[in-house]
């Protein structure tokens, strides 16, 4: 190389400032790649002598990425789209249907058409290991959009609209009404809202999807629900709601009526719904193993009457 001319930029380097920027902190970005802090540290200190800028602003407070950082840092990205993209289409040519999936899906999916989709596909193809995390929605996709898992099944509630990047592809599996549970014989025989609205209540927390859309349900309603017990544990939420601590309005999927008996209604007024969809990357979505894996699930999501 002629002196004076630009180094070139190392593309390993480039990856560990992309972990950096997913992470948020050296120590972050080192645990993901199973490297030590000192470790990465020291090559992000060789990109910035081959970048001939500085990538980072370290404080006594950590690390944040400059300007010319996050500039890398979404290159660093590109690389990945490409990498990921040849993989795919090797995977395509080679007719390959093996190797690791991972999986982020809400509990009520997971324990369900999850599970059955991943027992089914361990019978027809062995070679397609499946591993499943139980996430929120909202963490289930900044696992997706940081490489962590390759399949989020999330849930999307009326007032709660659930916004996708164009770059990830979503498969509606389902969709379904939410229910009423109470004790058994406390229900109206017509449940709507307004007819609960002076009953006591299980609910999810506000924070979670179905909490938060149950409760803008009840005060567009005009009334707002007099929470008793409030957990996201779907098993708790059931026996709470058999020990007659107050009524809840849940997906039928998450209604695990065989811990605890509860009498189960359709919500006549105002309907109330949820859609189930697989998200993937782009990228990855053609690759034969998370196909494999997205048509077991698509399969298995079929809600019962």
């Amino acid at each position: 190389m002629a002196s004076g001319a630009p180094s070139t930029l190392d593309a390993g380097r480039l990856l560990l400032l992309r972990e950096v920027a997913l992470r948020g902190t050296i120590a972050s970005a080192a645990r993901s790649l199973g490297l030590t802090p000192s470790a990465v540290s020291q090559q992000l200190a060789v990109l910035e002598r081959e970048a001939g800028c500085a990538l980072l602003d370290r404080s006594p407070r950590g690390v944040a990425l400059t300007g010319a950082g996050h500039a890398l840092a979404s290159r660093a990205g590109a690389i990945v789209d490409v990498l990921a993209s040849a993989r795919a289409d090797l995977d395509r040519m080679s007719g390959s249907v093996s190797g690791p999936v991972s999986v982020a899906a809400v509990a009520s999916a997971a324990a369900t058409l999850v599970s059955d989709g991943v027992l089914k596909l361990r019978a027809s193809q062995p070679g397609v290991e499946v591993s499943v995390v139980v996430a929120e929605p909202l963490a289930a996709l900044d696992l997706l959009l940081a490489d962590d898992v390759d399949v989020a099944v999330v849930d999307e509630y009326d007032y709660v609209p659930l916004a996708l990047p164009e770059y990830l592809d979503a498969r509606e599996l389902c969709a379904e009404e939410l229910v009423v549970i109470g004790a058994p014989g406390t229900l109206p025989r017509r449940a709507t809202l307004s007819a609960l609205a002076d009953a006591d209540w299980v609910m999810p927390p506000d924070a979670a999807a179905c909490g938060h859309a149950v409760r803008s349900a009840c005060r567009a309603e005009g009334f707002e629900p007099r929470v008793r017990w409030e957990t996201d544990d779907m098993l708790l939420l059931v026996r709470a709601v058999a020990a007659g601590h107050g009524v809840s309005v849940l997906p039928r999927l998450a209604v695990f009526d065989e811990v605890a008996s509860v009498d189960v209604r359709p919500l006549r007024s105002p309907a109330l719904h949820r859609r189930i969809s697989a998200v993937t990357r782009s990228r990855t979505s053609s690759r034969p193993v998370v196909q494999a894996v997205l048509n077991a699930v698509d399969a298995a999501a079929t809600i019962d009457p």
